[in-house]
């Protein structure tokens, strides 16, 4: 009774929340060997220059353009009041559009089950094949994150219940809480408080579909989550308003009413079943 809820947390598991070159030889010239090279000796070292010359001249650029954006994120992240909830979600939303431009990150997520309560009814039996499709499920969407979660482009500070910026001088360390989020069948994974934030499971159903041997039938009934506790807490260097470490989390409170799962030949309908998954990221 108590571990039914494997079979809900397998079926909204669906977020996942992921230059070569060529050698060629040119063949050795025989003839005349010391008049080519003492030929061509000037040209070489006049050429040589030139090439040193055109390098530096990229390198400087290179290194000027660096400096300037630099500037330009410390100039901006220093107009921001920390003080308050709007600026410390601008700086932010700041860092980790700096971050995903400098490339990709490398971050982990990782599912865990919390709790479970199966609800009314004897189903007992669908205990037992349901856990390890869940286990199995949270395992597959547990893996690597390549970029800054989230559609912190859209995050304001009307999705936020509490934040704190604290400056050491040579790192910002940024405390983001985020109000809670109730999602049907259908939302969007960047939507919503926590969708701004870190990024939601997204459609109910696409994690349905990859349930193989499992069939539900939710057209009469529901499937609520509930995103709860939501936080973001990451390391900003101010040198270059990147984000440097960092962790996001959630936990996922799963109601299933009137739903009827079925594996092979047992089959159940599920009422007052529920359940928590636990979501980290870290990076």
């Amino acid at each position: 009774m108590k571990k039914f809820l494997a079979l809900a947390m397998a079926a909204v598991m669906a977020l996942s929340l992921a230059a070569c070159g060529e050698n060629t030889e040119t063949p050795e010239t025989t003839t005349d060997a010391a008049v080519v090279e003492e030929t061509n000796a000037p040209v070489e070292e006049t050429n040589a220059v030139e090439v040193t010359e055109e390098a530096a001249s990229e390198e400087a650029t290179g290194a000027a353009e660096e400096t300037s954006a630099v500037e330009e994120t410390t100039e901006a992240a220093a107009e921001i009041d920390l003080n308050t909830t709007e600026g410390v979600v601008e700086f932010y939303k700041q860092a980790a559009k700096a971050t995903d431009a400098a490339g990709s990150i490398n971050a982990s997520d990782k599912m865990s089950l919390e709790s479970l309560d199966g609800g009314e009814g004897g189903i007992g039996k669908l205990i037992s094949l349901f856990e390890p499709i869940a286990k199995k499920a949270l395992e597959k969407n547990s893996g690597s994150v390549s970029n800054i979660t989230g559609g912190y482009e859209k995050l304001t500070a009307s999705d936020v219940s509490s934040a704190k910026a604290v400056d050491d001088g040579k790192y910002t360390t940024i405390t983001i809480n985020l109000k809670d989020q109730v999602a049907g069948m259908v939302s969007p994974e960047k939507e919503g408080t926590v969708g701004h934030g870190i990024t939601t499971l997204g459609k109910v159903q696409d994690a349905i579909d990859e349930l193989g041997g499992v069939e539900i039938d939710h057209s009469n009934g529901s499937i609520t989550l509930t995103y709860t506790n939501a936080y973001i807490n990451v390391k900003v260097d101010n040198a270059t308003g990147k984000i440097v470490s960092g962790n996001w989390g959630y936990k996922v409170n799963v109601a299933i009413d009137n739903v009827t799962a079925k594996i092979s030949f047992i089959s159940a309908t599920l009422n007052g079943a529920k359940g928590v998954v636990d979501y980290k990221i870290t990076f």
